[in-house]
Protein backbone atom coordinates (compact mmCIF):
# COMPACT_ATOMS: atom_id res chain seq x y z
CA UNK A 1 0.00 0.00 0.00
CA UNK A 2 1.35 3.55 -0.76
CA UNK A 3 0.65 6.40 1.23
CA UNK A 4 1.49 9.71 1.49
CA UNK A 5 5.09 10.64 2.27
CA UNK A 6 5.44 11.69 5.78
CA UNK A 7 6.39 15.52 6.23
CA UNK A 8 9.17 14.66 8.76
CA UNK A 9 11.22 12.73 5.86
CA UNK A 10 14.65 14.20 5.48
CA UNK A 11 15.02 15.36 2.11
CA UNK A 12 17.42 17.70 0.22
CA UNK A 13 15.69 20.70 0.95
CA UNK A 14 15.21 20.14 4.98
CA UNK A 15 18.05 21.10 7.47
CA UNK A 16 19.32 18.17 9.85
CA UNK A 17 20.72 20.59 12.16
CA UNK A 18 21.34 24.21 13.27
CA UNK A 19 24.51 24.40 11.55
CA UNK A 20 22.80 23.08 8.41
CA UNK A 21 20.44 25.94 8.76
CA UNK A 22 23.10 28.20 9.23
CA UNK A 23 25.13 27.32 6.02
CA UNK A 24 22.02 27.43 3.96
CA UNK A 25 21.12 30.78 5.22
CA UNK A 26 24.45 32.24 4.56
CA UNK A 27 24.38 30.72 1.07
CA UNK A 28 20.87 32.27 0.40
CA UNK A 29 22.56 36.01 1.50
CA UNK A 30 25.44 34.92 -0.76
CA UNK A 31 23.33 34.34 -4.01
CA UNK A 32 21.85 37.57 -3.59
CA UNK A 33 24.89 39.57 -3.10
CA UNK A 34 26.06 37.89 -6.62
CA UNK A 35 23.27 38.21 -8.60
CA UNK A 36 21.88 41.22 -7.60
CA UNK A 37 23.46 44.21 -8.72
CA UNK A 38 22.02 47.17 -6.80
CA UNK A 39 21.91 44.88 -3.55
CA UNK A 40 26.13 44.75 -4.06
CA UNK A 41 25.48 48.62 -4.59
CA UNK A 42 23.86 49.09 -1.22
CA UNK A 43 26.41 46.48 0.86
CA UNK A 44 28.64 49.42 -0.58
CA UNK A 45 26.65 52.40 0.47
CA UNK A 46 26.86 50.34 4.14
CA UNK A 47 29.97 50.34 4.15
CA UNK A 48 30.27 54.18 3.76
CA UNK A 49 27.71 54.97 6.18
CA UNK A 50 29.91 53.24 8.60
CA UNK A 51 32.67 54.86 7.84
CA UNK A 52 30.57 58.29 7.68
CA UNK A 53 29.04 57.21 10.92
CA UNK A 54 32.66 56.45 12.77
CA UNK A 55 34.11 59.99 11.63
CA UNK A 56 31.07 62.01 12.70
CA UNK A 57 31.20 60.35 16.08
CA UNK A 58 27.46 59.62 16.39
CA UNK A 59 25.96 58.13 19.66
CA UNK A 60 24.84 54.56 20.15
CA UNK A 61 21.26 55.50 19.65
CA UNK A 62 21.75 57.15 16.18
CA UNK A 63 23.92 53.81 15.20
CA UNK A 64 21.13 51.72 16.30
CA UNK A 65 18.88 53.65 14.23
CA UNK A 66 21.00 53.49 11.36
CA UNK A 67 21.45 49.79 11.59
CA UNK A 68 17.61 49.47 11.98
CA UNK A 69 17.43 50.84 8.39
CA UNK A 70 19.70 48.65 6.82
CA UNK A 71 18.59 45.51 8.41
CA UNK A 72 14.96 46.45 6.99
CA UNK A 73 16.35 47.73 3.69
CA UNK A 74 18.37 44.28 3.38
CA UNK A 75 15.60 42.11 4.66
CA UNK A 76 13.08 43.91 2.06
CA UNK A 77 15.74 42.60 -0.40
CA UNK A 78 16.14 39.40 0.26
CA UNK A 79 12.04 38.48 0.30
CA UNK A 80 11.91 40.40 -2.71
CA UNK A 81 14.64 38.02 -4.49
CA UNK A 82 13.01 35.33 -3.02
CA UNK A 83 9.62 35.93 -4.18
CA UNK A 84 10.94 36.54 -7.85
CA UNK A 85 12.53 32.99 -7.99
CA UNK A 86 9.91 31.49 -6.65
CA UNK A 87 7.28 33.24 -9.67
CA UNK A 88 9.76 32.58 -11.79
CA UNK A 89 9.54 28.89 -11.44
CA UNK A 90 6.07 28.89 -11.70
CA UNK A 91 5.91 30.48 -14.70
CA UNK A 92 8.09 31.62 -17.61
CA UNK A 93 5.67 33.13 -19.58
CA UNK A 94 3.99 36.47 -18.54
CA UNK A 95 0.78 36.35 -16.13
CA UNK A 96 -0.69 39.01 -14.20
CA UNK A 97 -1.17 37.85 -10.69
CA UNK A 98 3.03 37.11 -11.84
CA UNK A 99 2.97 40.69 -12.19
CA UNK A 100 1.31 42.16 -9.28
CA UNK A 101 3.30 39.68 -7.00
CA UNK A 102 6.86 40.86 -8.10
CA UNK A 103 5.49 44.46 -7.90
CA UNK A 104 4.06 44.12 -4.15
CA UNK A 105 7.56 42.81 -3.15
CA UNK A 106 9.23 45.78 -5.07
CA UNK A 107 6.52 48.13 -3.34
CA UNK A 108 7.79 46.68 -0.04
CA UNK A 109 11.72 47.42 -1.10
CA UNK A 110 10.55 50.71 -1.89
CA UNK A 111 8.78 51.30 1.75
CA UNK A 112 11.79 50.13 3.12
CA UNK A 113 14.28 52.36 1.14
CA UNK A 114 12.17 55.48 2.15
CA UNK A 115 12.80 54.80 5.66
CA UNK A 116 16.46 54.37 5.20
CA UNK A 117 16.23 57.53 3.68
CA UNK A 118 14.31 59.62 6.20
CA UNK A 119 17.04 57.93 8.77
CA UNK A 120 19.79 58.71 7.10
CA UNK A 121 18.77 62.50 6.88
CA UNK A 122 17.39 62.86 10.38
CA UNK A 123 20.89 60.80 11.82
CA UNK A 124 23.37 63.21 9.20
CA UNK A 125 21.81 65.82 7.37
CA UNK A 126 22.14 68.10 10.97
CA UNK A 127 23.63 71.12 11.56
CA UNK A 128 26.35 69.29 14.23
CA UNK A 129 27.06 66.65 12.27
CA UNK A 130 28.17 68.77 9.37
CA UNK A 131 30.25 71.07 11.09
CA UNK A 132 31.74 67.79 12.83
CA UNK A 133 32.43 66.26 9.60
CA UNK A 134 34.16 69.05 7.94
CA UNK A 135 36.30 70.05 10.62
CA UNK A 136 37.19 66.44 10.71
CA UNK A 137 37.95 66.20 7.60
CA UNK A 138 39.91 69.23 6.89
CA UNK A 139 41.73 70.29 10.00
CA UNK A 140 42.14 66.65 12.30
CA UNK A 141 42.84 64.30 9.47
CA UNK A 142 45.38 66.54 7.20
CA UNK A 143 47.36 67.15 11.44
CA UNK A 144 47.08 63.27 11.66
CA UNK A 145 48.54 62.59 7.99
CA UNK A 146 51.06 65.56 8.15
CA UNK A 147 52.72 62.99 10.92
CA UNK A 148 52.22 59.75 8.94
CA UNK A 149 54.87 58.53 6.08
CA UNK A 150 52.19 59.35 2.87
CA UNK A 151 54.72 57.42 0.39
CA UNK A 152 54.08 54.58 2.61
CA UNK A 153 50.64 54.69 2.30
CA UNK A 154 50.13 54.82 -1.22
CA UNK A 155 52.70 52.17 -1.79
CA UNK A 156 50.19 50.10 0.30
CA UNK A 157 47.38 51.28 -1.30
CA UNK A 158 48.37 50.63 -4.93
CA UNK A 159 49.73 47.42 -3.85
CA UNK A 160 46.28 46.28 -2.19
CA UNK A 161 44.27 47.68 -5.61
CA UNK A 162 46.46 45.48 -7.30
CA UNK A 163 45.15 42.49 -5.20
CA UNK A 164 41.23 43.53 -4.97
CA UNK A 165 40.82 45.00 -8.65
CA UNK A 166 42.18 41.64 -10.57
CA UNK A 167 40.05 39.20 -7.40
CA UNK A 168 36.94 41.91 -8.88
CA UNK A 169 37.32 40.88 -12.25
CA UNK A 170 37.81 37.35 -11.69
CA UNK A 171 34.63 36.76 -9.34
CA UNK A 172 32.66 39.39 -11.65
CA UNK A 173 34.30 37.01 -15.15
CA UNK A 174 33.93 39.94 -17.21
CA UNK A 175 37.64 41.33 -18.73
CA UNK A 176 40.29 40.46 -18.18
CA UNK A 177 43.49 40.82 -15.52
CA UNK A 178 45.05 43.07 -17.68
CA UNK A 179 42.28 45.08 -19.69
CA UNK A 180 38.48 45.60 -18.75
CA UNK A 181 36.76 44.07 -16.32
CA UNK A 182 34.25 44.86 -13.56
CA UNK A 183 36.40 47.63 -12.23
CA UNK A 184 38.80 49.79 -13.41
CA UNK A 185 42.54 49.77 -12.13
CA UNK A 186 43.35 52.94 -14.19
CA UNK A 187 40.95 54.51 -12.64
CA UNK A 188 41.14 53.10 -9.33
CA UNK A 189 45.32 54.48 -8.84
CA UNK A 190 44.69 57.48 -10.26
CA UNK A 191 41.55 58.47 -8.01
CA UNK A 192 44.03 57.06 -5.13
CA UNK A 193 46.61 59.63 -6.05
CA UNK A 194 44.14 61.87 -6.37
CA UNK A 195 43.16 61.66 -2.80
CA UNK A 196 47.10 61.14 -1.47
CA UNK A 197 47.81 64.62 -3.12
CA UNK A 198 44.64 66.43 -1.72
CA UNK A 199 46.20 65.33 1.70
CA UNK A 200 49.85 66.27 1.32
CA UNK A 201 48.60 69.72 0.03
CA UNK A 202 46.69 70.50 2.97
CA UNK A 203 43.35 70.12 0.79
CA UNK A 204 45.12 73.28 -1.58
CA UNK A 205 42.29 74.19 -3.92
CA UNK A 206 44.50 74.74 -7.12
CA UNK A 207 46.39 71.20 -6.69
CA UNK A 208 43.07 69.30 -5.38
CA UNK A 209 41.20 70.52 -8.30
CA UNK A 210 44.60 69.64 -10.81
CA UNK A 211 44.55 66.33 -9.20
CA UNK A 212 40.57 65.79 -9.52
CA UNK A 213 40.73 66.77 -13.03
CA UNK A 214 43.44 64.63 -13.78
CA UNK A 215 42.23 61.74 -12.27
CA UNK A 216 38.70 62.10 -14.51
CA UNK A 217 40.95 62.39 -17.40
CA UNK A 218 41.87 59.16 -16.72
CA UNK A 219 38.72 57.32 -16.32
CA UNK A 220 37.35 59.57 -19.57
CA UNK A 221 39.98 58.03 -21.50
CA UNK A 222 39.22 54.36 -20.48
CA UNK A 223 35.52 55.13 -20.98
CA UNK A 224 36.16 56.38 -24.71
CA UNK A 225 38.70 54.34 -25.62
CA UNK A 226 36.23 51.27 -24.76
CA UNK A 227 37.63 49.37 -22.73
CA UNK A 228 35.52 50.32 -19.03
CA UNK A 229 32.45 51.22 -19.06
CA UNK A 230 31.38 54.59 -16.89
CA UNK A 231 29.72 52.42 -14.05
CA UNK A 232 33.43 50.34 -13.66
CA UNK A 233 34.81 52.91 -13.96
CA UNK A 234 33.12 54.93 -10.79
CA UNK A 235 33.44 51.70 -9.24
CA UNK A 236 37.11 52.27 -9.62
CA UNK A 237 37.17 55.43 -7.97
CA UNK A 238 35.13 54.47 -5.30
CA UNK A 239 37.20 51.83 -4.15
CA UNK A 240 40.39 53.98 -4.31
CA UNK A 241 38.43 56.43 -2.24
CA UNK A 242 37.30 54.06 0.59
CA UNK A 243 40.74 52.21 0.78
CA UNK A 244 42.04 55.30 1.30
CA UNK A 245 39.71 56.30 4.13
CA UNK A 246 40.41 52.56 5.42
CA UNK A 247 44.15 53.42 5.26
CA UNK A 248 43.63 56.42 7.22
CA UNK A 249 41.55 54.85 9.63
CA UNK A 250 44.07 51.72 10.11
CA UNK A 251 47.41 54.28 10.72
CA UNK A 252 45.66 56.83 12.36
CA UNK A 253 42.36 56.25 14.76
CA UNK A 254 40.19 58.99 15.63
Amino acid sequence: MTGKPSIHSSSPMSNRNLLESFARAFEGFSHVIWTQRHVRLQLFIVILVFLLCYTTGKNATEVLFVISAITFVLMAELFNTAIEVVVNMITEVYHPLAKIAKDVAAGGVLIASIYGFLVGCAVFLNKNTINSFMKSTHTNLTDKINDANLVVMIIVGIALLFIIVPLAKVRVGHGSILRGGAVSGHSAVSFLLCAAIAISSNFNPTASIMALVLAILVAQSRVEGKIHSLAEVLWGAAVALVLVALLILVAHPV
